[in-house]
């Protein structure tokens, strides 16, 4: 007892001797701003998280020989670029919703653009949030979340987001289009970058950076750059870039052969500009005019990242810093007789994601493999060292940024739901909802009847290259058994068996 009682006398004297010490340590940290999250102190990396809105793989290093996207180029060769990437609903709000959270839209419970997922699931821990809790700073400037007032989630967030982006006369310039409302579906002015919100966007990130970099702090960033949406609005000199005559032919503009109606709409995003007929095709001059547009916003984007990238140069935070470049969806310019997305069409569903993270793998290498956008939630806390609050139902990517090649489950789900009305705003009931799973060579879609319960208007569509499909093979004897598989995928996924 005596000797247990001289030991603890003599611990607590040490202690007490080394107090000065530990408190001239701890001001000593204060005073320098270094703190646990300090990338100086731990090597954390930092994330910079780069959202465009209804970005199809219009980019050069996906292959598409009109796009002029230098920069974007540029971080392909420093990243892995995935070429078979799908997202999880074709719209924005259900789409960020389930990347955000890492859960299917079923399970979050949002298939529209009217549901919060903060009232569906209130305790979900988003990808933003985790990191805000393990003493990260957390920004979003721009689309993060679903554009829609009162859509965005401060919770997630260290600092107040930056711009409410749904309002529609702040992507106008001109006055003549600044009603109010939706006005011309295009919009071409001699003006600085920083005029529309992207280049607005693209200055706050760099103050960010500058700002965070100074601070030593862990930072995740994400810019939410909002072309190329409707309208399709960028200055001049973007469209200058490009001779309208290139933009001369659509391939496959005739629906696909045996497809049910359901599949389709009536272009309903695209119908409400005033430059746009309420019914009926477009002139062969104005389908130019809008890919024209959407091509320059595309390079204006592409300008805009590249800014920001330049900075994290500049700052030398590149080495240190994960960057994620992500498409919330598809787009169709024409083909199958649809423009816009809100389809389970393969052009609707499939969307760029590319991942620069250093030191992981080599750079400048392309993955085939079938990936979904839920699976960036779990890479990225893969990548950073951090662990899951609770379930996520996507996988860590990480397997192949090491190496592309690397054997993938290599099948991808999305969903959505008809009528159109009620998938986008929730004015109507959902009378069908559209399952569709992606296969290495296949897409298989079936609409599920809310009010029967059963599976109607298959649709199966062979998947070879870039090439569109334009024939519905369901029903064919040929391809009996390849159909009966694909249902039971789907079967399994409408009922929560992932």
């Amino acid at each position: 007892m005596m000797l247990e009682r001289s030991c603890m006398k003599h611990y607590v004297l040490r202690v007490l001797k080394r107090i000065p010490a530990i408190c001239i340590l701890i001001l000593s940290m204060i005073s320098t701003g270094c703190h646990p999250g300090s990338s100086k102190e731990d090597g954390r990396k930092n994330v910079l998280f780069i959202a465009v809105d209804d970005l199809r793989p219009a980019l050069g290093c996906y292959g598409d020989s009109l796009a002029i996207t230098p920069n974007i180029d540029r971080l392909s060769e420093q990243g892995v670029v995935f070429s078979r990437a799908y997202v999880q609903a074709p719209s924005c709000a259900p789409s960020r919703t389930s990347m955000l959270t890492g859960l299917r839209p079923d399970e979050v419970k949002v298939t529209d653009h009217k549901t919060h997922f903060r009232d569906t699931r209130p305790d979900v821990v988003t990808l933003p949030q985790i990191f805000k809790l393990s003493d990260y700073e957390t920004m979003s400037i721009g689309k993060i979340f679903h554009f829609a007032r009162g859509y965005n989630d401060t919770v997630s967030w260290t600092r107040p987001e930056l711009y409410v982006t749904g309002i529609k006369k702040e992507q106008y310039v001109l006055p003549e289009n600044r009603t109010g409302g939706k006005a011309a579906s295009t919009e071409c002015a001699g003006v600085h970058d920083t005029a529309y919100w992207d280049g607005k966007f693209a200055k706050e990130a760099i103050r960010f950076l500058k700002e965070v970099k100074e601070q030593e702090k862990n930072f995740f960033l994400g810019v939410g750059f909002l072309k190329p949406h409707l309208p399709f609005s960028a200055p001049e000199k973007y469209w200058d870039l490009y001779d309208r005559s290139e933009f001369h032919y659509i391939e496959n503009r005739d629906r696909p052969l045996n497809a049910p109606e359901i599949a389709f709409h009536n272009w309903h995003e695209l119908r409400g500009y005033t430059d746009i007929p309420g019914d009926g095709p477009l002139s062969a001059e104005k389908e130019k005019q809008l890919w024209h547009a959407y091509y320059a916003c595309v390079s204006y984007i592409d300008a805009q990242i590249g800014k920001v990238l330049n900075t994290l140069d500049e700052l030398e935070l590149r080495e240190n810093t994960i960057i994620v470049l992500w498409g919330d969806h598809g787009y169709h310019l024409g083909e199958q007789n649809l423009w816009c997305k809100s389809t389970n069409f393969e052009l609707s569903a499939h969307a760029p994601i590319i991942i620069a993270a250093p030191g992981i793998g080599n750079s400048g290498m392309t993955s085939n493999a079938i990936v979904e956008s839920l699976d960036l939630y779990p890479t990225l806390i893969d990548l950073c060292g951090l662990k899951p609050e609770g379930t996520l139902s996507g996988v860590s990517l990480k397997p192949l940024l090491v190496d592309p090649e690397s054997k993938w489950k290599n099948i991808a789900f999305n969903q959505f739901a008809r009528p159109y009305e009620a998938a986008i705003g929730g004015n109507k009931p959902v009378s069908h909802m559209g399952y569709s799973v992606r296969t290495d060579e296949w897409r298989y879609t079936a609409w599920y009847n809310v009010n029967t319960g059963s599976f109607e208007y298959p649709e199966l569509y062979s998947i070879q290259g870039s090439k569109i499909p334009s024939e519905n093979l369901a029903g064919n004897p040929e391809y009996a058994d390849t159909e009966s598989r694909l249902h039971n995928l789907v079967q399994e996924y409408k009922d929560g068996n992932y």
